[in-house]
């Protein structure tokens, strides 16, 4: 085990970050936080577009204990979602470009799937939009199934 529980989780949450920080081919976002918000206040912000690394928020961290060892180990399987906002009214065209934002950080983790401790095991994706306050914000959203030993 690197560390604790706590700063193992961290450390691949932070990997994911990172990998989406320096990616060129999302889209350009203002920033990569580990935040959950509605579209409307980082549009009314003035900070689309953004992406969002949220752990746990669609579902929970499975542990499952291993036998024999000395040392404390145990498998963790647990999701990480990724969201991708943009303010782009096109409908027609948006539609794929967003799309292809989110095929594109699917091809991130596909080329790298292994993370400082554990691996990605699945993964979804789905896309759409959401009108408001006189904006169309697109999104992606890319779900992220992890696997650990710590």
């Amino acid at each position: 085990m690197a560390g604790s529980s706590a700063s193992t989780f961290n450390a691949i949450v932070d990997s994911v970050i990172t990998a989406l920080s320096t990616a060129t081919t999302i889209g350009s976002p203002a920033a990569v936080k580990e935040k959950d918000e509605h579209p409307a206040i980082a549009s009314d912000n003035g900070t689309l577009p953004m992406v969002y690394v949220v752990p746990l928020i669609e579902g929970k961290d499975i542990i499952n204990m291993t036998m024999g060892d000395k040392v404390n180990h145990a498998y963790h399987t647990f999701p990480i979602s990724i969201v991708g906002y943009y303010d782009m009214p096109d409908i027609d065209v948006s539609l794929r470009i967003v799309r292809t934002y989110g095929l594109n950080a699917l091809d991130i983790f596909m080329d790298k799937q292994s993370l400082p401790v554990g691996q990605i095991v699945g993964a979804s994706l789905e896309g759409g939009y959401w009108v408001g306050g006189g904006k169309v914000i697109h999104y992606w959203i890319l779900g992220l199934s992890i696997k650990a030993l710590f």
